[in-house]
């Protein structure tokens, strides 16, 4: 079997290529060069044609040897698809690996004349295959065709923004809730329906068609959706309205730099016209945020090591602590080196190259002041909290694992030698921390699991007790108790049951139920999770997150994260 090509055409991928193999490819799986991210879809349809030329080969009759494999694109989100090279695997039957190879996809050439027939060809076929719904499909044959749109007074963009690797774009269309649109980009990559769409009132637009004679069949003519970026120079993307047997162009939406608005903005507006007050469903937060929000160039990861200070004795307890958006941060973790049990060794991970530089240079300065083995892991670029914590985890070299934020102060470290005698004592898999506020009150002692209103009955998070004085400790009652989970910000295990739970998921995105998630595999495989209810350390809470955007962006991010929680463990919590 071989892959000759493939192409995107309205949220389709289409692969060309032949096959001499019985039964046709049931799935494909797409995995970039980062490692971890795989994306695996059913195919669709499988549409099988003549090659002589490899029949040929194989001393075969030249039937059924060609084959197009159409393959929704949605379960990719995540993956940069083009101007990289992914490794692409055809399964068979009982998921058996039939075919793998690294591969390219190309990208449309769309000219004044439509598509060139090397190209257009796969795509008709597919077309006539069924692959495509029948409003999609008429309009992809318009525009396979060459068919033209120019501006027009019956369509306008108000602003567009570029969101992760895609885009939102809101404006108005007459009659936009009521009519049959199909919206598509000029490189023919992607197309929205009228489904797609939130619609809103317009009064404006209603009394202008009102003006001109046109009629107004709603009054929601304003309209928001979201798609993937269009890439060409002339960045536009035509209105049709579908008549049933043929469409029909309303106008075009040329996205100028002069309506580009913010991130910020345009969350604002997806959630205030998706959610209508409240967040937008999980269906459509998946459907319209995941792909903006996950998708990110496909990239190898890199890092560099530096030993800023060895010692001869291995240690016994590696402290890994991702460093992003606030270095100077650092300055109080080696101010509180002491408080650490001896045998400790400190893994910093730059995941920020703003401050690459300015970390190197602090602690080469300081190589005098510092008294345990401390490590430097510079990353090739910002890879977030879970790639960075394994890249951490790569370069430890004890065999106990303490993860911790840039942001908790450790006054008093002996609940750090608590944790680790429950551990090898058998009673926890992973263990917490009782973390305090500058004031004293609770900031996080341990977590619970359960439904909220805000996010649509799922599963979130909560810190019981969070911003009150922490409840003593009566005589008698044990210091480390079992709890559903813990956070992140500071957790130990050891090296062998991180390895074990496949570590932190990088499928959230930049940093949040990670550590729930993480707690929950612990339980599922037999080990619990314990908190060690001591003072002695404070956390100042998000202090790198609130570098990483809006609240718009982080609420949206926070929330998809959310909903990834609750597709892998709603049914566990519910039980």
């Amino acid at each position: 079997m071989f892959v000759d090509f493939g192409v995107v055409a309205a949220g389709k991928l289409i692969l060309v290529g032949w096959t001499v193999a019985d039964g046709d490819p049931v799935k494909i799986r797409i995995e970039s060069a980062r490692g971890g991210q795989i994306g695996e879809a059913e195919v669709e349809r499988c549409i099988r044609f003549d090659r002589a030329d490899v029949a040929e080969m194989y001393g075969r009759e030249a039937i059924d040897v060609g084959y197009v494999i159409g393959v929704a694109i949605a379960p990719f989100a995540g993956l940069a698809l083009f101007d990289s090279t992914v490794t692409l695997t055809v399964l068979g039957a009982d998921d058996a690996v039939v075919h793998t190879q690294p591969f390219t996809l190309d990208r449309l050439a769309v000219g004044p004349g439509g598509v060139a027939n090397g190209q257009r060809w796969p795509i008709d076929l597919m077309i006539a295959g069924t692959l495509f719904a029948a409003d999609v499909a008429r309009a992809l044959q318009w525009a396979l065709g060459g068919g033209v749109a120019s501006e027009s007074d019956h369509v306008f963009l108000d602003s567009w923004a570029h969101v992760g690797e895609g885009m939102i774009v809101s404006g108005w269309i007459e009659n936009a809730a009521v009519a049959s649109l199909v919206l598509l980009t000029d490189t023919l990559e992607a197309a929205c329906t009228g489904g797609d769409l939130a619609t809103f009132d317009r009064p404006d637009v209603s009394d202008a068609m009102r003006r001109k004679g046109t009629a107004a069949h709603t009054a929601n003519h304003g309209f928001l959706t979201t798609m993937p970026l269009v890439d060409r120079a002339t960045r536009r993307v035509t209105v049709l309205v579908d008549g049933g047997n043929m469409v029909t162009s309303l106008g075009t939406l040329v996205l100028t730099d002069e309506r580009l608005d913010s991130v910020e903005n345009a969350l604002n507006n997806f959630s205030a016209h998706f959610g209508g007050g409240a967040l937008p469903s999980p269906a459509v937060m998946l459907r319209h945020a995941r792909p903006l929000l996950t998708a990110q160039p496909i990239r190898a990861m890199t890092h560099e090591v530096v030993r800023v200070v060895d010692r001869d004795a291995p240690p016994r307890l590696s402290v890994i602590v991702p460093l992003y958006g606030r270095p100077f941060l650092l300055r109080a973790i080696l101010a509180n080196q002491a408080a650490y049990p001896d045998g400790t060794e400190f893994i910093y991970v730059s995941d920020d190259p703003r401050h690459h530089l300015f970390i190197r240079n602090y602690l080469a300065d300081r190589r005098a002041l510092i008294d345990r083995p401390t490590t430097l892991v510079v990353n090739g670029g910002n890879y977030g909290f879970s790639a960075a914590n394994t890249i951490g985890v790569g370069v430890a070299r004890a065999p106990l694992l303490l993860f911790q934020n840039s942001d908790v102060w450790v006054e008093d470290g002996g609940a750090f030698g608590i944790a680790a005698s429950e551990i090898a004592a058998g009673q926890f898999g992973i263990v917490g921390f009782r973390l305090l506020y500058e004031d004293g009150t609770l900031q996080h002692d341990g977590m619970i699991l359960q439904r909220g209103r805000h996010v649509h009955d799922l599963y979130a998070a909560e810190h019981p007790g969070k911003g009150l004085p922490p409840l003593p400790i009566a005589p008698g009652e044990p210091v480390a108790i079992a709890v559903p989970a813990v956070t992140g910000a500071a957790m130990m295990m050891t090296r062998d049951w991180y390895d074990a739970l496949g570590g932190f998921d990088p499928g959230y995105v930049r940093g949040d139920f990670e550590d729930a998630d993480l707690c929950m595999r612990s339980v599922a495989k037999g080990r619990p999770v314990g908190l060690v209810r001591t003072a002695g350390l404070r956390h100042l809470e998000r202090q790198s997150l609130v570098l990483s955007g809006g609240e718009a962006l982080r609420s949206a991010i926070t929330y998809l994260n959310c909903i990834r929680f609750n597709a892998r463990w709603q049914q566990d919590l519910a039980a």
